[in-house]
């Protein structure tokens, strides 16, 4: 496949960038390898200034073409996977649970995906992506680099990311669609939460369930097949609930029972020792005078 052609599958999406030279060094990077898909969420600069019409050299007419965009959900509508990049491996993590895989992982990844788009999204230079921005994402990707100084420069990170994807051609492979993943979301879920009173944090547990879906980035059948044993597994669960609270009320309705004769008893029993009282105060002056 021409690599203009696999360049249609991605959309490169730059969040807040703050420098006019960088943006147009990703869009010279972009055009270098056959990619023009540009979405630009409310940049810190001018998207068509002359500093970035400038270092974009021939690439011009990516930057006049971009989407400027509001919110990362407006610029990454219509991709089918929202994969975000970072420089920090566990940035965020606590509260994202995210595990970054190497870029060329994703790009043997995204080889496989014959359908569905790619918005490749990156943070802007001085703090990269927010923690908001990093949850929005299916998964993340990194580039190996010196723990001295692992951080790239914007259009570096960009150039190096579409060097690798468009050296892989996409091979015949449908992945999920976003149905299909949040019906397995929502499957185990459900199972999570019958043990949500003996989980640490049933909350982490859900998260990081829906990250390894979006890193795994599963066919329709193997979502099928694993929707399928999830369901059996919460039906059987179900079940075994159902019986416990039969068993509950069978045991309450016989505890009401035992107390219900226990206290007939009781009744019963004072109803005739005060028949007998009375009667024996009653025979009380014949027993006398006998």
């Amino acid at each position: 496949m021409e690599k203009k052609s696999q360049g249609s599958r991605f959309r490169i999406v730059l969040v807040e960038p703050e420098y006019e030279i960088n943006l147009g060094a990703v869009a010279r990077a972009m055009k270098n390898f056959g990619f023009s898909d540009l979405a630009i969420v409310s940049p810190n600069c001018d998207p068509r200034g002359f500093d970035a019409i400038m270092h974009s050299k021939h690439a011009r007419e990516i930057l006049e073409g971009a989407k400027i965009c509001k919110s990362l959900p407006a610029a990454t509508r219509g991709c089918k996977f929202v994969v975000g990049t970072t420089g920090i491996i566990y940035r965020h993590w606590h509260q994202t649970i995210r595990s970054p895989i190497s870029l060329e992982a994703f790009a043997k990844k995204a080889q496989g995906a014959s359908e569905g788009k790619f918005a490749l999204v990156f943070g802007n230079e001085g703090v990269g992506l927010s923690e908001k921005d990093i949850s929005s994402c299916d998964f993340l990707i990194t580039i190996p680099t010196a723990d001295a100084y692992p951080v790239l420069n914007l259009s570096h990170a960009v150039a190096i990311t579409l060097y690798e994807l468009s050296a892989y051609a996409p091979r015949a492979y449908v992945p999920s669609g976003e149905r299909e993943k949040e019906a397995l979301v929502g499957a185990f879920s459900l199972i999570t939460d019958k043990f949500s009173s003996e989980l640490r944090n049933p909350k982490k547990v859900k998260v990081a369930f829906r990250r390894i879906i979006g890193k795994a980035m599963p066919t329709d059948k193997e979502c099928a097949a694993v929707l399928g044993v999830l369901r059996r597994a919460e039906r059987e669960l179900q079940k075994k609930e159902n019986k416990k609270s039969e068993a509950s009320q069978n045991k309450t309705k016989t505890e009401k029972t035992n107390h219900f004769f226990l206290l007939f008893t009781i009744f019963t029993f004072v109803g005739v020792s005060s028949i007998l009282s009375v009667s024996m105060r009653a025979m009380s002056p014949f027993i006398l005078v006998m």
